[in-house]
């Protein structure tokens, strides 16, 4: 995982959201996926929460591919201080991602990044100034991968005709 991002909670409601480059499945080039796992637990004493006991539950965990042109969203949210939104359908499942506006009373505004699965399985964070910069070179990053690939496969391409 390259980026991750996590808030746990004493109220045992907080999620961790992760971002990885990946192969994708058809063409093997390089591709976007973002995970987030629900909180599991809460440990007082040591002001801590666990994932991981969620991470392989598929009702408190979701796996997600982004293609560039959603890439390219997130990037105009995050320099322009706007929204983005997309729907993924697959099989029976309906995902909603969101990547909005979080305005907060004396306090530096942030973004809120959630994705919700057929209606009602819902995860969410919020995602700070400084961590949307760090998700904002990620993304970049991420499209600069996938463009150096393509460019690679047309030159081999090229070269055999």
């Amino acid at each position: 995982m390259i980026v991750q991002l996590y808030k746990p909670n004493p109220r045992n409601t907080g999620c961790a959201f992760s971002c990885d480059i990946g192969s994708s499945n058809q063409k093997g080039e390089p591709c976007v996926y973002v995970r987030a796992v629900r909180q599991f637990s809460w440990d007082d004493k040591k002001k801590t929460g666990s994932f991981s006991q969620n991470s392989k539950n598929p009702e408190a965990s979701i796996s997600i591919k982004l293609n560039e042109v959603e890439i390219g969203g997130l990037i105009n949210a995050i320099e322009n201080h706007t929204e983005f939104s997309a729907y993924h359908s697959y099989e029976d499942n309906k995902t909603q991602i969101s990547f909005k506006l979080w305005e907060r009373q004396g306090r530096p505004n942030a973004f809120s990044f959630g994705i919700i699965r057929n209606s009602t399985n819902k995860f969410g964070i919020g995602v700070e100034m400084s961590e949307a910069y760090c998700l904002l070179e990620f993304f970049k990053f991420s499209l600069q991968e996938l463009y150096a690939y393509r460019m690679t496969k047309n030159e081999e391409i090229k070269s055999r005709q």
